[in-house]
């Protein structure tokens, strides 16, 4: 199954959001314990954020003995003679002071920076983020000069605070964010820069190293097709190759197998130019006639020798096997050792087939080009101080027999041995099999092929 990256992409994002967004809650849940953290442990100082007095509590009990407490918070003259109490309070801070019997109001003032930014979006935004929670409220007895009172001190200073957290929690989840999504973008161009090395070296000709498997998203499909193009291309190339070299045999062995027709030919022409046997003049007139008829067939079944290095053959393209009367391969033999003995070899026959006519499953065509080729080694390279023996048997099946040994000093002309392979592939066609032996200069070649 494949995995899409568009698919594997969309739930990063969902997943990675809902993690930047609870890993933005619980920052924002820890806003007020990381301020007082920053405030009272904080090497460095926090510049941009006010700060309370310190020592505003003091001041105020040592300014409270200056001023009378108004009797009600209706009585103008003496709120207006107490203000001067409430400036020792910063723009942030607000100062309320209540009857300690009756717990009534009797005067007070709010934050300046209250009135100053009431129209400020980040002000009165970050005045309801605190909730409540931000002001840090505290209550005093001070004593004044007509008795005591109880005075509410409350602190605004940590607002201001908000914004810059609120940008902090924001940058640290954006680039959460971000970091997750590039790490998987990034990653994948990785892949994709691997792919693109590994065309480039495709297209300068290197098939054999691997492609490295990439998962099972659309760039991992695409290098698995890379590498079954890349095995595709090198076997495409090696069968060319192949193609070629066979190409190259079946050339040689075209040659091979008209050649020696054309010498026999030749010879008995060479017989019947001299004319010394008037009574064989007749018969070496046929042969040569009958040579000919083998090549003119020769030519017109080429294609039958592709066959010999085509590893796929189809049914249409198997040679036509038929009955053949083992008398009628035997004729053939004696024809090719009586042209052996003219060429100026010794022969030696046996025959050991039955009186009762017998038949093997062959093609009469391709028969002849095996003798064709085993004799034409013979006369190429067998030595005629030697006999060539020739044995013929049909228990339990028939087989020829044909040995000789090789000349002492030669310069071999086969060095592919296209013959041998001919006979291997043609007899395989046939059903039949082939054996070769190579000892102290002693070549044998046995065929085997069943009777029928």
């Amino acid at each position: 199954m494949i995995k899409k990256i568009r698919t594997k992409l969309i739930l990063l994002i969902v997943v990675t959001g809902v993690t930047s967004l609870l890993l933005f809650r619980g920052l924002w849940t820890q806003k007020w314990p990381f301020w007082y953290w920053l405030i009272e442990n904080c090497p460095i100082e926090v510049s941009f954020l006010p700060e309370p007095e310190k020592d505003i509590f003091s001041r105020l009990g040592e300014e409270a003995q200056k001023y009378e407490v108004p009797e009600s918070e209706d009585d103008a003259e003496a709120v207006e003679k107490i203000q001067p109490f409430f400036d020792l309070a910063d723009k942030y801070t607000a100062i309320y002071i209540y009857g300690i019997e009756d717990g009534m109001y009797r005067a007070g003032r709010a934050p300046s920076a209250f009135i100053e930014n009431r129209d400020n979006f980040f002000f009165n935004m970050s005045y309801e983020w605190t909730d409540g929670i931000a002001e840090r409220f505290h209550t005093v007895n001070l004593e004044f000069k007509n008795g005591y009172a109880s005075v509410m001190i409350y602190l605004y200073h940590s607002m201001f605070f908000l914004i810059p957290y609120l940008i902090f929690c924001l940058t640290v989840c954006i680039l959460w964010f971000l970091t997750v999504i590039l790490y998987f973008v990034t990653a994948k161009m990785r892949v994709v820069e691997r792919l693109k090395g590994e065309i480039l070296e495709m297209a300068s000709g290197n098939l054999d190293t691997p492609v490295k498997e990439e998962g099972q998203d659309e760039l991992g499909v695409l290098a698995k097709e890379l590498d079954s193009l890349r095995i595709t291309l090198n076997e495409k190339l090696v069968d060319e190759q192949e193609l070629h070299k066979s190409n190259q045999e079946l050339i040689a062995a075209l040659s091979h197998d008209l050649r020696t027709p054309l010498t026999i030919l030749k010879g008995y022409l060479e017989i019947v130019q001299l004319g010394r046997n008037q009574e064989q003049q007749e018969e070496y007139v046929r042969r040569c006639i009958r040579k000919t008829e083998d090549i003119q067939e020769m030519t017109n079944r080429m294609f039958e020798y592709a066959l010999v290095y085509d590893e796929v053959k189809l049914e249409k393209d198997y040679p036509e096997l038929e009955r053949v009367m083992q008398s009628m391969i035997l004729k053939e033999l004696k024809e090719h050792m009586e042209f052996l003995e003219l060429a100026g070899f010794q022969t030696e026959l046996v025959n050991e087939l039955p009186e009762k006519e017998e038949t093997v499953l062959a093609d009469t065509a391709m028969l002849k080009r095996v003798f064709n080729n085993l004799f034409s080694n013979i006369i190429k390279y067998a030595d005629k101080k030697v006999p060539v023996y020739i044995e013929v048997t049909s228990e339990p099946e028939f087989c020829i027999l044909i040995k000789n040994r090789i000349k002492a000093e030669q310069n071999p002309l086969e060095s592919n041995r296209i013959g041998l392979k001919s006979v291997r592939k043609i007899m395989g066609f046939m059903n039949g099999t082939v054996e070769v032996t190579e000892e102290n200069r002693e070549f044998a070649v046995r065929l085997r092929m069943k009777t029928i």
